[in-house]
């Protein structure tokens, strides 16, 4: 295939990644396969040794540590549904590792502005859509966001996540533009009316692992300026809502009254984990196979007199290291510990990356990611994305 071409390919490949956030629900898996059929193209045009297939190997073992355990699961159909689920952590390290070096940062570029802009339209949408609702009670707006927002149906933590991604991306653009300022704005403020403690948590804390780690280049006119239009949309949110975000993160301040509450949602996690961890400890080496978990917490959550949760949903650890735990083990666990410090290790030289990494991370303690297609999909997308960059022309370049 004429170099040319590829890249026309692989340009369009990545634009479609890119406008992730922004497709309906059900069509965003398939935007991965653009992407996997150029690479897969690709590989009969270029250097089988420029591939480092040691990444791929690694990447690609979170996959098949979750098929392993698929062969002891208690429920085999559901084990297969979630194995399909999990195909983007299997496809993508392939995917970016076809891709050309020389192409790799152009692409990436592009990829990062198309994601960043596409967050900005979607949270349009999302306000649009809230408009729209007859309701203003600001908890049937999130469950409409969830069950019935037009197509895409997605949990407002989900959609924080990818806000928040797209805001550490804006961070490290170097040129400032009113666009930029205005993208930043409306991410924020769709953030912030979101009001998902543990994203805004740890934005907060990727914010400051950027000062701490890198004073010269996060303290500057741009970045003040950043700070003080923060302030004023977290005030004008707390004005505008009626103090509702205050009240979020007054749970916080508040533990001894919502622990093991069934009430909140800090009381549900906190019931949820150590309903999990107990669980855990009952099946220490190779946990309970994939597809075996919801079930076995539901049954554990009616027999600690949690019934009510029990009624409605069925639920999963909400934090995805007990998560691995109860399906693989802790043997299973340290190998999906291990495989995130490789990648880490890989990335450290990037700031960009690293402050994705870690977002994504954090939010695993509060969140099971890899559960939701969405989920998995965004992991998967930002974890390799940086792991195949390279990271030799990245530095030179910043």
């Amino acid at each position: 295939m004429p170099k040319n071409k590829l890249e026309t390919y692989y340009v369009i490949a990545f634009f479609l990644l890119g406008i992730f956030p922004i497709v309906p629900l059900f069509v965003k898996p398939f935007l991965l396969f653009p992407l996997l059929l150029t690479a897969l193209y690709s590989l009969y045009s270029v250097d089988k040794k420029a591939i480092n297939w040691k990444k791929v190997i690694i990447s690609t073992s979170i996959y098949f540590l979750f098929a392993l355990t698929a062969l002891y699961a208690t429920d085999a159909d559901r084990a297969v549904k979630l194995l399909v689920r999990l195909l983007p952590l299997l496809i993508l390290p392939i995917s970016f590792a076809a891709v050309p070096k020389a192409l790799y940062k152009k692409l990436t570029d592009a990829f990062t502005q198309v994601y960043i802009i596409s967050c900005g339209i979607f949270c349009f949408i999302i306000f649009f859509y809230c408009m729209s609702l007859e309701s203003k009670d600001i908890y049937t707006i999130y469950s409409f966001l969830s069950t019935k927002f037009m197509g895409y149906e997605d949990h407002p933590i989900y959609i924080s996540l990818y806000i928040g991604i797209a805001l550490i991306l804006l961070l490290f653009k170097n040129k400032k533009s009113l666009l930029n300022i205005f993208l930043f704005v409306t991410l924020f403020f769709t953030l912030l009316f979101l009001s998902r403690k543990g994203n805004i948590i740890g934005l907060v804390l990727i914010l400051l692992f950027m000062i701490i780690s890198n004073l010269k280049y996060v303290l500057n006119k741009r970045v003040f300026e950043y700070t003080f239009v923060s302030l004023l949309l977290v005030i004008g949110v707390s004005f505008l809502f009626n103090n509702f975000l205050y009240i979020r993160f007054e749970e916080i301040l508040n533990l001894d009254q919502v622990l093991y509450n069934p009430k909140t949602s800090t009381g549900i996690r906190s019931i949820l984990w150590r309903t999990s961890f107990d669980l855990s400890l009952d099946s220490p080496f190779f946990g309970y196979g994939l597809g075996s978990v919801q079930d076995l917490i539901g049954s554990n959550l009616i027999k600690s007199g949690y019934e009510e949760l029990t009624l409605v949903l069925k639920y999963n650890s909400h934090n995805q290291y007990l998560q691995i735990a109860l399906i693989s083990g802790y043997i299973g666990l340290l190998l999906f510990l291990s495989i995130l410090a490789y990648i880490f290790l890989k990335i450290k030289n990037s700031k960009r990356a690293v402050c994705i990494f870690l977002y994504i991370v954090f939010c695993f303690i509060l969140e099971s990611l890899l559960e939701r297609q969405n989920g998995i999909i965004i992991t998967a997308l930002f974890f390799n994305l940086f792991l195949f960059f390279p990271y030799k022309k990245e530095i030179i370049n910043e």
